[in-house]
Parts: C-alpha cells; structure tokens; sequence
C-alpha cells in the first residue's frame, strides 16, 4: 500500500511539473544567473581567504596598504577585518539575501562602531575612482549619508538603531 501511495504522489509531482510552463529562455537565465551568483561567492571566499592571509602573517600587510599615510599593523587589520564586514553585507544584498532596506539597516549596526567609521574615512579615496552611477557608488553614497547621521546622532546624544533613513526597495 505504501509503494501506491509514494507512486501516485510522484504522478501527481511530474503532472504539475509538464503543467508549468517555462521556456527554454528563461530556464537559460536561471541557469545563467545561478552561475552568476555561485561565481560572485566564490569570488568572495577567495578574497577572504586572502585577507586573512594577510591579517595572520603582519609580514604580508604592507602589499595591501593602499591608505594614505602610514598606519600601525592592527589599524591595518581593523581596517581589512571592517571591508571584509563591508563586503559580506554588500554580498548578501548583491545575492537577493537582504533587501535593501535590510542592507541599510545592516550597515547602520556596523557603522555604529567608531572603528568602522575610521575606516570607511580612510577609504574615501578608494570610492572616489568608482563610476559615478554603479550599485558600488550608490551604495558608497548611502553609507556616507548614513555615517553623517550616526555622527549627527553621537554628537546629539541620540540612539544609532534610528539613525539615518532607510531607502525604500
């Protein structure tokens, strides 16, 4: 009886699967995107891999010192752990697992930390050679404003969780 019952729940499963319909087309762009985004993590877990090669060995930090002026070996690893923080965010937006409001308030939480702070300062140079209107740029500008309202709240005695206005998706 359980041998029937297992076969008719697969025929009611490969009937519904013929009943929809999707194009060759669109199966192309799933896959193709699918491909996308496991390339893109894949891309950040080497990346990641390799700033922590840097962080375990202070011998390899000066290759990444692209800041301007000289900085103490843990500035420097504050500042590639706050990317890495950064970066995962932005991964997780860029993959569809935060919206962007969920982003924002994400980056809101980190940025609270005067550490991150001093590290997105540090880098403003970095962002300056960005193309005016890609995602990264945009992005860039959002936690910009976001900062500027965290400092606004720091200075005024407000809370950080409301600091900053939340893009609408």
């Amino acid at each position: 009886m359980e041998h029937v019952v297992a076969a008719s729940r697969v025929a009611g499963v490969l009937v519904t699967a013929f009943r929809i319909d999707v194009s060759p087309r669109r199966l192309e762009a799933l896959a193709q995107e699918k491909q996308r985004r496991d390339t893109l993590t894949e891309y950040r877990r080497d990346h990641h891999r390799l700033i922590g090669r840097a962080t375990e060995d202070p011998s390899l930090l000066p290759v990444l010192d692209a800041y301007e002026g000289d900085l103490y070996p843990d500035t420097q690893r504050r500042h590639l752990f706050a990317n890495d923080l950064y970066q995962h965010a932005y991964q997780g937006y860029q993959l569809g697992v935060l919206s962007l409001a969920d982003l924002h308030g994400h980056l809101r939480y980190i940025f609270q930390s005067r550490a991150m702070r001093k590290y997105w300062e540090a880098t403003r140079h970095h962002r300056a050679c960005l193309v005016a209107d890609s995602e990264e740029a945009e992005l860039g500008r959002m936690v910009d404003a976001l900062v500027a309202a965290l400092d606004d709240a720091e200075a005024n005695g407000d809370d950080w969780w409301v600091a900053g206005d939340a893009p609408e998706n």
